[in-house]
């Protein structure tokens, strides 16, 4: 009778200890997942050296399994990333330019002062107008001061920052390097954001832009009304060309 407790504790305890042991393979579901063995910077092109494995739990949180790695090698950061963060595809991207569609274009990043801009920020998707007093040679003249005009309309591509990034054709990066430069370089700027029916046509008649002959016959004008207001005083005004004082 007695052995035969013995047995029965013996099975028992064997019984618990393998239903705990059930259990604990049941609830630990933990998997290899990449993981940034350092700091990678955007765009930096990433490889197998970058990456180290940890065995967690992840639950429902996004991770990518070690299996998955080729969904990640060989493509840039989209940002920057700190080590020791468990990658996600998202964080990753095939380089612009390496497509076929792209072999032709090049990738450039010019600067805008995001607090010029409504609001004090800049978005991708943007669609913006560049007005400016730009230089004109004329600036010493007293009295002449350079008209605000329209410098140009561009479309953010994508926006961080200050920076905007494009992926255009030579002639297209030319033209935006162009237009941001004049920007840069004019007087009482200012920065609209355009609605999607809003175009380059829609703005020039308000704000023209400014060109050297049209400031310099405006200085001349504005010359020949002195003179003649100091001759003839205010008993009348400048005659037309062609006309007797």
């Amino acid at each position: 009778m007695r052995g035969g407790l013995l047995l029965l504790g013996l099975v028992l305890v064997v019984a618990c200890g393998g239903g705990f042991w059930y259990v604990l393979r049941t609830l630990d579901e933990r998997q290899e997942y990449l993981v940034t063995a350092r700091t990678i910077e955007r765009w930096e092109i990433v490889t197998a050296a970058d990456f180290t494995v940890v065995q967690a739990d992840v639950g429902d949180a996004g991770a990518l399994p070690v299996e998955f790695a080729g969904l990640v090698l060989d493509r840039w950061a989209t940002g920057r990333i700190p080590a020791g963060t468990l990658v996600t595809p998202g964080l990753f991207e095939f380089p612009p330019l390496s497509s076929e569609e792209e072999a032709a274009n090049v990738l450039i990043e010019v600067s805008l002062p995001p607090g010029e801009a409504p609001g004090g920020e800049l978005q991708t998707g943007d669609k913006v107008a560049l007005f400016g007093a730009e230089p004109t040679g004329l600036e010493g003249l007293e009295g002449v001061e350079p008209p605000v005009g329209l410098i140009g309309v561009l479309s953010l591509e994508f926006v961080e920052g200050d920076k905007v990034t494009y992926v255009v054709t030579p002639t297209e990066a030319k033209a935006i390097h162009d237009t941001v430069d004049r920007y840069t370089r004019s007087a009482n700027r200012r920065i609209w954001k355009l609605g999607t029916e809003v175009g380059r046509d829609d703005l020039i008649d308000l704000y023209p832009p400014s060109t050297f002959d049209a400031i310099l016959d405006a200085a001349v004008d504005a010359a020949v009304d002195e003179v003649f207001d100091e001759v003839f005083g205010d008993e009348g005004s400048a005659p037309e060309p062609g006309q007797e004082p």
